[in-house]
């Protein structure tokens, strides 16, 4: 892990190198967490958020009820005969 990681720091440009200094000077951890919180909490709570899930809910629902559905008539016919 910690050859990774010094493969990847060695073969960094000098602006991500510059990026990375800044970043760990001015910010400190609570900060960089209260950031991601808010960036994520709004994506959350956004409308187009919701929208793509409940596409997905109404999919997979189909999906399983197909499914089902399939199962619940392979079972009535071997049980018929």
């Amino acid at each position: 892990m910690l050859v990774n990681i010094y493969i990847k720091i060695m073969y960094m440009t000098e602006n991500e190198k510059k990026i990375q200094r800044i970043i760990c000077e001015e910010l400190t951890k609570s900060e960089v967490n209260s950031m991601i919180s808010s960036k994520i909490n709004s994506t959350l709570s956004s409308r187009e958020f919701k929208q793509k899930v409940k596409e997905l809910s109404t999919d997979v629902l189909n999906e399983l009820f197909k499914l089902l559905w399939q199962r619940n008539n392979i079972w009535k016919s071997s049980v018929s005969r």
